[in-house]
């Protein structure tokens, strides 16, 4: 095993779920160190002190260096470890498209995911009120993030995933975001049969650990959205 090589995550973190199936995926031993978002343990002075200075997960540590920031990690690991190269191509123009869809994402479908997910799943449990027209505004901006990524990013399904002929962070690290709106009763496939195509391809192609890492995730998704065969495993 690469000595002191960790992982701090949760699986109910999108980029947490990624990083932990492209490490499995690849082979790369790490030592698993799960952090409870729900408890806080990520916002303790100890973890920032010795972890993630910004409080956050994903976060990889070893002996003499720590990183956060999961597309920093990506791109840490591909040039540090043996791992197939469809994963971050070494081509330019490849490589610059998964770029620009990591760099798209952060501020188009991980925001609109992340803001309806907050807003009509994690605010109930907390006491707060969801309110009706903002639900309805959030669930437009997803419906047309999601219609943009089927239409466009996807080519309609014209190539089966975001770079080409090939899957690349850029598709696991997309599928893991999507999957968490399914928590919030939102079934990202319905009417989308090209995105439900590229998600099933991403995890037929990461399977054991895509259905490893989502475990919590269709658990608590509504059982006509989860993935039925994981929902009889307990």
């Amino acid at each position: 095993m690469i000595p002191g090589l960790k992982l701090y995550y949760d699986l109910m973190s999108q980029p947490s779920r990624a990083l932990y199936i492209f490490l499995s995926m690849n082979k790369v031993p790490f030592e698993r160190c799960p952090v409870a978002l729900r408890k806080l343990q990520h916002k303790t002075t100890e973890y920032k002190t010795n972890v993630n200075r910004y409080g956050k997960v994903p976060c990889i540590v070893e002996p003499d260096f720590r990183l956060a920031e999961s597309v920093a990690i990506y791109r840490y690991l591909c040039q540090k470890y043996r791992v197939s190269s469809y994963w971050y191509p070494e081509d330019t123009v490849r490589q610059a498209r998964v770029d620009e869809y990591l760099a798209w994402q952060h501020l188009n479908i991980r925001a609109d995911i992340s803001l309806y997910f907050f807003h009509v799943w994690l605010n109930p449990l907390l006491g707060k009120e969801v309110n009706a027209d903002k639900t309805e505004r959030l669930r437009q901006r997803v419906d047309n993030g999601l219609n943009f990524f089927e239409r466009t990013l996807l080519c309609n399904g014209k190539q089966p995933f975001l770079t080409g002929d090939c899957i690349s962070i850029a598709d696991l690290s997309a599928a893991c975001e999507i999957e968490q709106v399914k928590i919030a009763g939102y079934d990202p496939c319905s009417g989308r049969p090209h995105l439900n195509t590229w998600m099933n391809a991403v995890r037929d192609f990461t399977n054991p650990y895509y259905d490893e890492a989502h475990k919590f995730v269709y658990r608590l998704a509504p059982e006509h959205i989860a993935t039925p065969a994981v929902l009889d495993d307990d």
